[in-house]
């Protein structure tokens, strides 16, 4: 699958119709994904209110509320006049405010119940990609692993996390995986950053990574869900005993 239609197919998911119940807090989560991803370039203008909510199934009020929630983000500004919109903008954005507040929030038994689905997710789809792959997806998770290694910071390598994850479900040619990746990374994405401000956990990720991406080139669909299991192991740990320190107050 080539990078355009990867694109395309995150798009396909991200704008899917929401069930009963789903309200802009939901929208807002996806649509912040779908920015951090590259779905949508930095200063690109997004569709119109009236097609956003058309392609989401809700209302103009509830796509308005979605969009206020992405402006205190700092993810998009609304421009007035005949050239105005909503545009993307991620300078102002920081994720560890999110992220820090999931992870003080959530229950220790909600947080291992979606670290373990993460998991499992990933282990699914890089056992498809290592079957599955074509000769350019192996090269983009090639690519995608080295800027992974090199990731000067937490933001950065929470980032090519995301990207990675992406990239393996695009590779496993599953919708049904590649929407439940998009979701894990709207779930699990922002507390990331919390934990890849670690340079030896990034280091450790780093290494499985390399594993995984070996795996996948040479086919080997039991190793490469090995090393995903691997990672998402490191990260579980790290983030259990984060939230711990969290909720006993250790960490400001």
């Amino acid at each position: 699958m080539t990078a355009a239609a990867r694109s395309d197919v995150l798009r396909h998911v991200i704008f899917a119709p929401f069930d009963n119940g789903e309200r802009a807090v939901a929208i807002a989560d996806r649509m912040r994904t779908a920015i951090l991803l590259d779905v949508f370039a930095d200063g690109e203008q997004l569709p119109s209110e009236a097609e956003l909510a058309a392609q989401f199934g809700v209302s103009p009020v509830t796509l308005r509320e979605a969009l206020s929630l992405l402006r205190a983000a700092g993810l998009v500004e609304t421009r007035r006049g005949r050239s105005g919109g909503s545009f993307v903008r991620r300078t102002d954005y920081n994720p560890e405010v999110l992220g820090r507040q999931k992870l003080a929030e959530i229950s220790t038994l909600d947080l291992r119940d979606l670290l373990d689905w993460r998991s499992s997710v990933a282990q699914a789809c890089a056992a498809m990609a290592a079957e599955r792959a074509s000769d350019e997806e192996v090269e983009d998770l090639h690519v995608l692993v080295e800027a992974f290694e090199t990731a000067p910071d937490a933001m950065t390598a929470r980032l090519c996390e995301g990207r990675i994850h992406v990239c393996l479900a695009a590779a496993s040619q599953s919708v049904r995986h590649t929407k439940a990746t998009v979701q894990v990374l709207i779930d699990c994405g922002s507390m990331l950053s919390l934990v890849f401000a670690s340079p030896i956990l990034r280091e450790r990720v780093a290494k499985s990574h390399r594993d995984l991406y070996d795996h996948v080139r040479l086919g080997d669909r039991v190793g490469a869900a090995a090393s995903a299991a691997e990672s998402a192991n490191r990260i579980q740990q790290a983030l259990a005993a984060l939230a711990r320190d969290l909720q006993k107050g250790k960490v400001s």
